[in-house]
């Protein structure tokens, strides 16, 4: 649900995209994993000073916490720096958003991480932060490969061939290819069984992290939301064969559209026709 004073939040539609980078990282923070922590906060935060509708005081202190954090000590002061600023611009009364249940499922919960990290780095890319998305890309592979070590086997082996391969580059676009190659090939693998609750959730999930991107001028930051969600729910068992119809007819069309804004309305267009009127009010929606 929107918060009740969204039009007084001074993060505006960055809310959203700060809860999502302090889930991962606390979780990439957790495996140890302090450098890639900073890193995948740092680049939130460079993307959030960019979102139309940021406060000015939100945007003096994500500024602030980005330079203090640079010149701190190490990896993991730098990390603390940078989730207490978002923590602080965040308040305790946010809460996080409902996660689904099937994350209890392995290739569930990496499938979840990746669509989460591409939430955050695909904008971030295209943007011109390719560093900063490959940043993102790979603390969160890390991060499922430690905290899921029961996911398939095929899927922590694309995760950690793509490592690998980055690791050899010294481009970071190519870097963030890698990654972003082994993320789609992970997401397209078989998926658990859902129920139509769950189907909803994750149709919902993606439009509260798309439409906030669309609405901030990242028409293809949005529409890789809404692709990402849609693979994954096509390549999911027990999900109604009408609604992966509808979900894999509108991928297909927007494959072959050259407008990335109609191929992120062709997206939402199937989602708002899969979803009950009343499943989230407070989902915001993209102009027209």
């Amino acid at each position: 649900m929107a918060r009740d004073d969204d039009d007084d939040d001074p993060l505006g539609p960055a809310r959203l995209l700060l809860v999502t980078a302090l889930r991962l990282a606390n979780k990439a923070a957790a495996a140890d994993d302090h450098k890639g922590c900073y890193e995948l906060l740092a680049c939130a935060a460079r993307l959030a000073r960019k979102v139309k509708g940021l406060g000015e005081v939100a945007d003096f202190r994500l500024e602030r916490a980005l330079d203090e954090a640079e010149n701190a000590g190490d990896a993991e002061a730098q990390a603390r720096e940078l989730q207490s600023a978002f923590e602080g611009l965040l308040g305790d009364d946010d809460e996080p958003a409902e996660e689904p249940a099937v994350l209890a499922d392995p290739l569930a919960a990496v499938q979840a991480f990746i669509g989460m990290a591409i939430s955050i780095g695909a904008p971030a890319y295209n943007t011109g932060d390719h560093q900063g998305c490959y940043d993102v890309y790979a603390c969160t592979a890390r991060m499922a490969l430690a905290a899921v070590p029961a996911a398939p086997p095929e899927a922590r082996a694309k995760l950690t061939g793509a490592l690998e391969r980055a690791a050899a580059l010294d481009d970071p676009n190519e870097q963030a290819w890698a990654m972003r190659n082994a993320f789609d090939a992970v997401g397209e693998m078989g998926g658990p069984a859902l129920s139509n609750r769950e189907v909803q959730l994750y149709l919902s999930l993606a439009i509260r992290l798309g439409a906030p991107a669309y609405n901030a001028g990242d028409h293809r930051g949005c529409f890789e939301t809404y692709a990402c969600a849609a693979r994954f729910l096509v390549n999911a068992q027990a999900v109604p064969d009408a609604t992966k119809e509808a979900l894999r007819a509108a991928l297909e069309q927007a494959s072959t559209l050259q407008n990335v804004t109609r191929q992120a309305w062709v997206m939402r267009e199937a989602f708002d026709a899969l979803l009950p009127k009343a499943a989230d009010p407070g989902a915001p929606d993209p102009p027209g």
